[in-house]
């Protein structure tokens, strides 16, 4: 029951009232023992509290216990005075509505939520525990919700909602990084703490882990966006993406024409500069052709039927007219941000194919942005385009699945960018076996109008069968919740006492009333510890979440230097399987042996611990496919390039290697970041179409070279 507003003020009446009893009671067994007027004995205090302490034996337990009793009684007999009516649980009347929680045995059997599921106090036996998703925990037990992939739920998609602070990460992203051992994972990291945190013990799972990263650039794996378009589709594909998620004041630009000459310019420097084609290829045609009338005029003359591109010049041609010159200058500008030093450098070309995934159970952390998200076109391209890849490499497999179940895990979905048919993906993965699981603070994130917008949303929203909430400010989002919860029927009772002259009356009723099973109070004002999970085909049911550090304790915080070499010792792990995959070039070969010590480069400390490096699936396969003497000549070429890089242990994975003085590196990397500033001045104002030009033209890429 809860207590009524002016409660204290029939509490404090009670307490005194029963103090004055309790001091008349105390006065009658001091008259009965020792005789004399009652009016003298009340009136002496004192001579009351000497009684009291002189007492003994059982007499003197009475007396102290006689003000207790009468608070006690008078407050039993006033509650209804402080107290607001409990609501009683009617819905099987469903006079009102029928919403109630669902039962833990309902969710608990096998079929939707595995049975193995009880967590130990010794991490490493709790890793006997079913492997799945962990979605919360069965309140005052130590058991967890898994749902394995074999669940009755028609997809295993999952909406997390959780305001900033509600355990997303650590009720959720953790415990599901730890106890998904089978599937290929791509985690997007906005705080680069999942990949801090998390990456020895996927590697010492078996995994083979990737680093995308989207905020510094370095230090990671490189990705280039043109090594994944084979066709007019695809190109047209990317062409959408930029246009979809340019800056909010440059999207009127992107009309068709523009849509199909930047098509055409991709298709084109595809086809010219084949696996070496990057995006500043891209940035170089649109600034050349936007200067130089002549130069465009003659490639697209210079073109054949034949040509991949040749139709779309044309139709682009056509449909811009005598605009063509200022649309070619314009989009140089547009898609400036792929020209920026460090941009360039990590779309240079591409350490790893997103088919390699699929050929070993892999890992890919993608470091974003945590607040604003500056390259919204680059890292919605980049997930974009991968799970295009895993839906072809599902339709060509004979089963119609993914040879290896993949979990796309999006941490702070809204800032990657917008993926336009990610509702479509909602609807098709699950048949494909593979699975998204979206966290969002609410759903104006995704209603904002330069993401999805309301309808869309709804799509979203709607393909993900289970949502776990976890905290929310947003009221709609919670009013949301709260329907989906439905009315209830509650029972409640009500009594009135009715004093006569005579006697004295009380009538209690009954009475059946509406309530939200989960009103939007209770949701917004949820404790910290406590979650909701919607589950579709089940009611609502109420958890608590799911702490890494209370399901496993201290395993991921200590994992290297406490548990990892139990595991080591007892073969839980193989050293064979600790290791880390470096970049690799355009042809799949190996670029460089990973060192076992680079005291200047803190990822290559991470990986000091493992063993030497394994080459990827391509390489191996495309060496065993070559002949005898191509294998001298590779490995020649191969050991030379070891005995380069042997001079310089400071550089990363997958940079060039330089030998200039340290000083000439400083004022290298200052004058390209005043490069970089002047190319995204020419990105951001698009209003001064002349000066921009001259910001490109002067500050064109260098390439081959990942800054440091």
């Amino acid at each position: 029951m809860n207590v009524k507003k002016d409660a204290w003020k029939v509490i404090t009446f009670c307490c005194i009232t029963s103090l004055i009893l309790s001091y008349v009671a105390i006065g009658l067994f001091c008259l009965v023992e020792k005789g004399g007027e009652i009016a003298r004995i009340l009136q002496s205090p004192l001579q009351l509290f000497s009684f009291v302490r002189e007492a003994q034996g059982q007499l003197q337990t009475i007396l102290y216990s006689i003000p207790f009793v009468s608070i006690g009684s008078m407050l039993y007999w006033q509650r209804k005075s402080f107290l607001q009516e409990k609501y009683e649980d009617a819905s099987e009347y469903a006079v009102h509505g029928e919403g109630k929680f669902e039962g833990m045995k309902n969710l608990i059997n096998g079929k939707v939520f595995s049975k193995n599921n009880q967590y130990k106090k010794a991490p490493l036996e709790t890793f006997q525990m079913a492997r799945g998703t962990i979605v919360g925990k069965v309140p005052k037990k130590k058991q967890v919700l898994i749902m394995e992939k074999d669940t009755e739920v028609d997809n295993a998609n999952v909406l997390i909602i959780g305001s900033p602070g509600s355990g997303k990460g650590q009720a959720y992203v953790y415990p599901n990084l730890i106890n998904n051992t089978e599937e290929t994972i791509i985690c997007s990291d906005p705080k680069g703490e999942l990949y801090r945190d998390t990456h020895l013990i996927k590697q010492d799972q078996g995994y083979r882990v990737y680093l995308v990263d989207f905020v510094d650039f370095i230090n990671c794996h490189r990705y280039n966006p043109l090594d994944n378009v084979k066709d007019d589709i695809d190109a047209r594909a990317v062409a959408n993406i930029i246009a979809k998620n340019a800056a909010e004041g440059n999207r009127d630009f992107w009309t068709k024409s523009a849509l199909s000459f930047l098509s055409a310019i991709i298709l084109y420097v595809k086809n010219e500069y084949k696996d070496k084609a990057n995006m500043t290829h891209v940035i170089d045609f649109a600034v050349r052709a936007g200067r130089e009338a002549e130069y465009f005029e003659d490639v697209i003359a210079s073109l054949t039927e034949e040509h991949p591109a040749y139709h779309l010049f044309r139709l682009a041609s056509l449909s811009a007219g005598s605009t063509k010159m200022g649309i070619m200058s314009t989009m140089a500008q547009q898609i400036g941000i792929f020209a920026l030093r460090k941009v360039a450098g990590l779309t240079e070309t591409s350490d790893f194919l997103f088919e390699d995934l699929q050929k070993h159970k892999s890992i890919v952390y993608v470091k974003i942005p945590m607040d604003e998200n500056p390259f919204e076109q680059l890292t919605a391209m980049f997930f974009d385009q991968l799970i295009e890849v895993f839906y072809k490499i599902a339709v060509r497999s004979p089963n119609n699945k993914v040879p290896i179940r993949s979990i796309f895990l999006f941490d702070e979905f809204s800032n990657i960018g917008t993926i336009e048919k990610y509702p479509k993906v909602l609807s098709t993965c699950r048949g494909l076996d593979i699975v998204m699981m979206t966290v969002v603070q609410d759903f104006g994130q995704l209603e904002d109008k330069k993401r999805y917008g309301h309808e869309m949303t709804r799509s979203i929203i709607n393909n993900h069968d289970t949502i776990l909430f976890l905290r929310t400010k947003d009221k709609k989002t919670a009013e949301y919740l709260s329907g989906i919860a439905d009315d209830t029927t509650a029972k409640v009772k009500t009594s009135s006492i009715q004093h006569g002259s005579k006697n004295t009356s009380k009538s209690v009723s009954e009475q059946y009333v509406k309530r939200r099973l989960i009103p939007v109070g209770d949701l917004i004002r949820i404790k910290k510890n406590d979650c909701y999970l919607f589950v579709s085909g089940h009611d609502p049911v109420k958890l608590e979440k799911a702490w890494q550090f209370q399901v496993f304790h201290d395993f991921m915080k200590n994992y290297e230097t406490k548990y990892r070499p139990i595991m080591l010792e007892k073969g839980m792990i193989s050293k064979e399987e600790a290791v880390l995959l470096e970049p690799i070039d355009e042809k799949g070969n190996s670029v460089q042996q990973q060192k076992k010590e680079k005291e200047d480069n803190p990822l290559a400390k991470d990986f000091a611990v493992f063993a030497p490096v394994l080459t990827t699936t391509a390489a191996t396969e495309k060496e065993e496919n070559t002949s005898e003497s191509e294998h001298v000549e590779e490995n020649k070429e191969e050991n030379l390039v070891s005995t380069e890089e042997t001079t310089d242990t400071d550089s990363p994975p997958s940079s060039k290697k330089s030998s200039k003085p340290s000083e000439s590196k400083e004022n290298e990397e200052r004058e390209g970041e005043d490069e970089d500033e002047d190319i995204m001045l020419a990105y951001e104002e698009t209003s001064d179409m002349e000066s921009q030009q001259r910001d490109v033209e002067s500050s064109e890429p260098k390439f081959g070279e990942l800054p440091i």
